[in-house]
């Protein structure tokens, strides 16, 4: 199982390289074909064969329904850290992170291509300052479908599901290239500060800026970025991590980051992905207070419907939830392991045969794969890293084990 992370992991690594290289946005290696049910909603019950298994699994359903719809107690308003250990003995989960703003009422989003993102919006997103503007987008086209033709035909074909099927627009000046593709995705390069960076990305000395130490670069690098982004209709973002590279004279910023919708942004930390899911994501490059390279997979489709799906659990309701499941075997906990991380954040549902990508809220509880990834004893440990729980319904809508 930790050589399979490690292979997922170096796969997408691969897969950012070929978007950096080709300079045209590549496609997402994501999207999603879990049965999910809509906020509120509960799912029918399992069919099999064994009816001992189908009254088992009813009667979890029954247990997280009565929690779900428990009478209200007084919001936890004052509640600031997490400190919980659920269940019994060796087979617990064990919860320490710090409680996320919780809003009382939360809405579902489905997302469409976004047919505003034409040639006009592209070139002021470019931002030419020679006005010498090439119009390449014919031979992006031939060039992604070549790619995709030789992926098909490859002995080892990457299977993906893409978000959209609008042509690509590229435009360059010869010193700034910008792109869209599928009406749901854009690319920004400036070519001169790429370069400089480029040349000292592998050797420079490499640092992950956190949140709470380094406030001063979130807002400034949020600013920015939105500056630029605002001109393709993208006005909020959730911004998880920022590393920072410098070598000599030469320092630069990378922004990892997700669309964001009313504060909330959408689940970033995931193990394996497969066919069917899409999980929209940004990266940018920033220095000298200036975008050096820009990437959005996925971020930028049209909400075509918003519905306010009911009140959020509460952190007290959660923790019952997640002990029924843990009783009943759903997920397995381990004394070793201690989740980190708990966020209410959106989890998207691709809906392929639609061409729309539904928005569902979670509260997302994990452990940072880097962590993990860092502790070979916990790599190897079978215990659930990774939950997203719906924020309304209780139901389990991903979860992880190593």
């Amino acid at each position: 199982m930790y050589n399979r992370l490690i292979r997922n992991l170096c796969g997408q690594a691969h897969r950012m390289e070929e978007i950096m290289r080709t300079k045209v946005l590549g496609f997402v290696v994501a999207a999603m074909c879990l049965a999910v049910g809509i906020c509120g909603c509960q799912k029918a019950p399992e069919r099999s064969a064994d009816e001992d298994i189908l009254h088992a699994k009813d009667s979890v359903q029954d247990e997280v329904a009565a929690i779900v719809n428990e009478p209200e107690r007084a919001a936890e308003t004052d509640m600031q850290k997490i400190n919980s250990i659920i269940g019994k003995g060796d087979h617990v989960i064990r919860i320490r992170a710090q409680m996320p703003d919780v809003p009382q009422d939360v809405k579902t989003i489905a997302l469409g291509e976004n047919e505003t993102l034409t040639k006009d919006v592209l070139k002021e997103f470019l931002g030419s300052e020679t006005g010498k503007i090439k119009d390449l987008s014919e031979e992006a086209q031939k060039e992604i479908e070549q790619s995709r033709a030789e992926n098909e035909q490859g002995e080892e074909r990457a299977v993906f599901s893409v978000f959209g099927d609008a042509p690509v627009y590229k435009l360059s000046d010869g010193q700034k290239t910008a792109s869209f593709s599928d009406g749901t995705g854009a690319y920004y390069q400036d070519e001169r500060l790429y370069e400089k960076c480029a040349s000292i990305y592998k050797s420079s000395d490499e640092i992950v800026l956190e949140k709470a130490d380094h406030e001063n670069v979130y807002r400034e690098t949020e600013k920015i970025l939105l500056a630029k982004l605002s001109k393709i209709g993208m006005t909020e973002i959730d911004i998880y991590k920022i590393t920072q590279y410098q070598k000599e004279n030469v320092t630069f910023y990378e922004i990892e980051f997700t669309p964001s919708y009313e504060g909330m942004g959408v689940v970033h930390e995931i193990g394996s992905i497969s066919s069917g899911e899409v999980f929209p994501s940004g990266k940018a490059w920033i220095c000298e207070e200036s975008i050096v390279t820009l990437s959005l997979d996925a971020c930028l489709g049209k909400a075509e419907m918003q519905e306010t799906c009911g009140t959020v659990l509460s952190w007290r309701q959660m923790e019952q939830i997640l002990e029924t499941y843990l009783n009943s075997g759903t997920i397995h906990g381990s004394n070793q392991a201690v989740l980190t991380e708990v966020e209410l954040l959106y989890y998207p549902i691709f809906k392929e045969d639609e061409n729309k990508l539904e928005l569902v809220p979670v509260w997302h509880i994990y452990t940072p794969m880097s962590v993990w990834m860092e502790n070979e004893e916990l790599a190897e440990d079978e215990s659930i890293w990774s939950i997203c729980v719906n924020a309304v319904s209780g139901e389990i809508v991903r979860s992880e084990s190593l």
